[in-house]
């Protein structure tokens, strides 16, 4: 639980900074707008796979514990999620404006391209544009590569947990078996006590019997 725990709060911590470039506008491309959706989701699959974990908690001390992180999180995803909407809003009016300044500013300006140079003149901001993608496109397969690999290793952990319960289980069995093993030797030890006891009066009387018998036989 703990390394499920500690993946959380650093997923919690990546999109606090991705809102905050959000925000001031250092970054506001849509890639960054995906990475942060991508966070967002497996951010709730932990905060889920977390609340599971917590259930299963057999200490109470724990489990409540557990039950508090999985409350915050989820007060951090909602107050992430209102955040997030807000800021992809803001950023939609911006950008339509841009669009309609710069629509209206090739309205006004038509001016053909004195020389052939000037149209090639973008290639260094579309090679750094590129980039950027590229750059995002690999953080985002990071991201995801690590929440795959956290969530296997939840996976593994609830396996362990299940098989540390199996074996508690059958350790009490087992105490239980030989408990009931002992009482069951108790018990055929105590009546085949009894019935040598039987045999042994029977055999008393039988011979007190035959002593009376030869008492009266021999004086009489």
């Amino acid at each position: 639980m703990n390394s499920l725990y500690n993946h959380a709060l650093k997923q919690v911590n990546a999109l606090q900074r991705d809102l905050e470039k959000f925000q001031t506008g250092e970054d506001t491309s849509v890639a960054l707008q995906g990475q942060i959706t991508a966070t967002v989701n497996a951010f709730k699959r932990s905060i889920d796979d977390y609340d599971a974990m917590a259930k299963k908690e057999m200490i109470d001390v724990k489990r409540e514990k557990a039950f508090a992180r999985v409350t915050k999180f989820r007060e951090d995803y909602d107050a992430i999620n209102r955040s997030f909407a807000q800021l992809k809003s803001r950023e939609e009016q911006l950008s339509h404006g841009r669009n309609r300044a710069q629509l209206l500013e090739r309205r006004q300006s038509r001016v053909p391209v004195e020389h052939p140079y000037q149209a090639t003149s973008a290639s260094p901001y579309l090679q750094q544009a590129h980039a950027m993608r590229e750059r995002d496109f690999a953080q985002r397969t990071g991201m995801q590569l690590d929440d795959m690999l956290h969530q296997g290793k939840a996976a593994l952990d609830n396996l362990y947990q299940q098989k540390t319960m199996l074996k508690s289980t059958q350790r009490k069995m087992l105490d239980a078996a030989n408990t009931l093993g002992l009482s069951r030797n108790v018990i055929q030890l105590i009546e085949r006590r009894s019935s040598e006891d039987k045999w042994i009066f029977y055999a008393g009387v039988c011979v007190t019997l035959l002593a009376l018998w030869a008492i009266i036989h021999y004086l009489t």
